[in-house]
Order: structure tokens, then sequence, then C-alpha cells
């Protein structure tokens, strides 16, 4: 893998030219059936490591138990309070409170209108650090304005079953007419600063045009204020809120895997999903450089690697449509669980679970592969239960138990 590009040699590489000239020659497909998170092909992994594992659940300690069971209706995030409740976001604009093993009737109230259509809507939840003092949780989601869409961070306090204090504390610009690949999802970095992750809306040049949103993770303060150490502040020729750019469609991003790092984990377009490890004003290469091609099978690019561009830690080839990101830690599940990176996948409709060390992916093993379908969202209890959320119209959450007494060293909620 190529070292990770400082801010200074990816402005030199854009100053070269590279970027430009080789974008000049892209060819830009839009597929006219927008499915962004569709593809085809048994999913396979197309790294360097040994071909992933395909684990037969009769083999795990562990066993699958639906909470709420096919009630959902296009769920895409999960996040929990301190006190072990969940929220889980409907793509329609609902906000589900879940206590114990039971969804309440009624959403919470206080939502703000969003755009639904495509794959946009209400997206992802995240709870503030200092949940009990400030009672804030922060919420991506569309919003439809009279020149297209943007993707807005809403911040509010959850007062028993309602937002209160809502207000937008980021809009993504410019507003576009599109409704699909938008990212969307939300992390504390380890610096405590708030990133959203931003997909390039099938306008794939956008993700080098550090005058606009599309295909960039941006970085701000939980009030809304830009950091003034961020890559970009003070340029004319970037938006100060840009940490990293070159990205197709983030789907996760996280910062707990105990590392110090910030990761970020990406659709490709037919093949070439990819892990990154997200440093300040890195260009991850999109689409310049891919391992995927457009879903009518012709070239996007011929390069997956370029001078002054960051190298995937780990890609898949055909696509599985990475959807999540979490990494493990807890005392429910076995030991060798710990600090292993956990993705939902779309296409692949499995669990996987990457062994990674020292930045590098060692092993890669797949669970519940075609079981429960569409696996949209992954996430760890407090307690350190890991649960799944399913992905259409008939939706469920599942809990992961341990079967056997010596591995169940917690109980839930």
């Amino acid at each position: 893998m190529n070292q990770i590009a400082s801010g200074a040699n990816v402005r030199s590489a854009l100053k070269s030219g590279l970027a430009s000239i080789l974008i000049s020659g892209l060819s830009l497909f839009i597929p006219s059936d927008a499915g962004a998170e569709v593809s085809v092909g048994e999913p396979q992994s197309s790294s360097t490591i040994a071909p992933p594992e395909y684990v037969d659940e009769r083999d795990l300690p562990f066993e699958l138990r639906p909470l709420v069971a096919k009630r959902l209706e296009m769920p895409w995030a999960i996040a929990f309070l301190p006190d072990g409740r969940a929220l889980v976001t409907e793509r329609p604009g609902r906000l589900r409170l879940i206590e114990g093993d039971h969804m309440l009737d009624e959403p919470i109230a206080g939502v703000p209108e969003v755009a639904f259509g495509g794959h946009s809507g209400l997206l992802d939840v995240l709870v503030d650090r200092d949940f009990p003092t400030t009672r804030r949780i922060f919420l991506s989601l569309m919003h439809n304005g009279p020149d297209g869409s943007t993707i807005r961070i809403v911040s509010a306090r959850l007062e028993d079953k309602a937002l209160e204090d809502t207000k937008v504390i980021f809009e993504s610009r410019p507003a576009i007419k599109a409704t699909d690949q938008i990212g969307g999802r939300l992390a504390f970095g380890p610096d405590g600063m708030l990133y959203l992750t931003i997909g390039d809306r099938f306008q794939m040049q956008r993700a080098q045009n550090l005058l606009d949103d599309g295909g960039k993770i941006i970085r701000i303060n939980t009030d809304g204020s830009i950091p003034q150490d961020n890559p970009f502040v003070g340029r004319d020729d970037a938006l100060p809120e840009i940490y990293s750019y070159g990205h197709r469609n983030p789907q996760g991003i996280i910062a707990n895997a105990g590392d110090g790092q910030l990761w970020s984990i990406e659709q490709g377009p037919k093949g070439g999903d990819e892990l990154n490890i997200i440093t300040s004003g890195s260009n991850y290469g999109w689409p310049i450089v891919t391992y995927g091609v457009n879903y009518d099978d012709t070239t996007i690019s011929n390069l997956t690697t370029a001078p002054g561009m960051v190298d995937s830690v780990h890609h898949w080839v055909p696509s599985v449509a990475t959807a999540s990101l979490v990494a493990y830690s807890g005392n429910v599940m076995p030991d060798d669980w710990q600090g292993n990176f956990l993705v939902g996948t779309l296409v692949g409709q499995c669990l996987i679970r990457l062994e990674v060390t020292n930045g590098v992916v060692t092993r890669e093993r797949r669970y519940f592969h075609d079981k429960i379908g569409r696996i949209r969202d992954v996430a760890v209890s407090p307690d350190g239960f890991i649960y799944l959320l399913t992905d259409g119209t008939e939706a469920s959450l599942y809990r992961l138990e341990p079967t056997q007494d010596l591995v169940a060293k917690a109980r839930p909620f």
C-alpha cells in the first residue's frame, strides 16, 4: 500500500494537473436505474489476503434473536442511549425508540421533515458523548429546497419522547436534483469533532472538486462551526468543512477501533468497495483510481493507484455493497473478536468480520450469508451485544446472543 499522502502532496499533485487530466478522460456513466447499492455476482474479496471464509452458523457459540420482527420501514441506523435504550431511524422520517425488547408504537415527536425517495430520507443518528448532561443527539437527513436537495446535520435535545431545540448545524453545498448515493454516516472522531460522509450523488467528477461537498468527508464542531485546523481553511479554492475527498459513497465511519485512527468504508461501483484510514487533507482517488467498473461493464479508469492518492487498506470485487462499519469491544463475544471490524452488507447479505493488525486486514469471515437479507447497520450496545438492522419495507432488528454460559458474561439491558 502506498504511504498515506499528506495534504501538501495532494495539493502538489493537483497543481501539476494530474487530477484534471485524468478526470477529463474518464467515462462518466450514470446508470439509468440508480441502484447505487445494488450490484451483481457472488461477493468475493480481491485483496491479497486469503479468500473470505463463510462460517457455518451451526459452529457458532451464539444465535440471532429477532427483537423487532418485520415492523420497521426502511430503517437506516441504530444508536444506543447510555441506559441501553435504542434509537432507530426510518428513512420516511420516523425516529423509533426501543426499550428492552419492545419498540414503542408511536415514533419520537419533533423530527424535522425529510426529503424521502431513492436512497434519501432520515439517515443516521448519533448520541452525544455527554448525553446525560446535554440530552443531545445528532441526525443526518436529506432536505428539499428550491434548487434541489442537500444533506443536513440536525442537533436536537431528546426530552422524554420528543425532540426539542432542533437546529440545523450543517448543510451540504451545492444543492442538486438527485436522491441517490448520498453517504450520510455520522461519527465522532478521535479528536471529538463531528464527521459526516457525503456521496457523489452519481456525479463522480464532484469527488475531486474542492468547492463541492459531494464525495467528501466533512469535519465540524458540534455547534456547526468550522475547526480552524481543518486542512483547507483559508483557501479560496476549497470549502473549509472538507476533511478528505475523492470518495464515492462512504457508508461507514468510526473512531472506536482503539488505535486512534479514523476509519471509513465506502461503496464502489460494480466492484471496488473500500476500507480506508482517513487522514486530514488526503485524496482517496475516486474516480481517478478504482477497482470497479461501470454498471454496464465499461471502464471508469485503468488505474488502481496514482501518485498523491491514498490506496485503500482493503477492497472487494465484485461489490458486497458495504453499508456500515463498527469495531467490536465488549465482554460478550469471544476474546478473538476484540477490536475486529464488523461490516454490514447489502448485496453480500452477510455480516463481515475483519481482523485488522497494524492497519492491515489479515482475515475476513462472513456470517449469516443469505440468511436474514440485506444488513443495513451493525451496532454494539453499551453492554457489548451486537445488533443487526436489516433493510427494506418489512425490516427487522436482531441481537446476537451467546448460547454458552461461559461466553455470556453480560446480559442485555
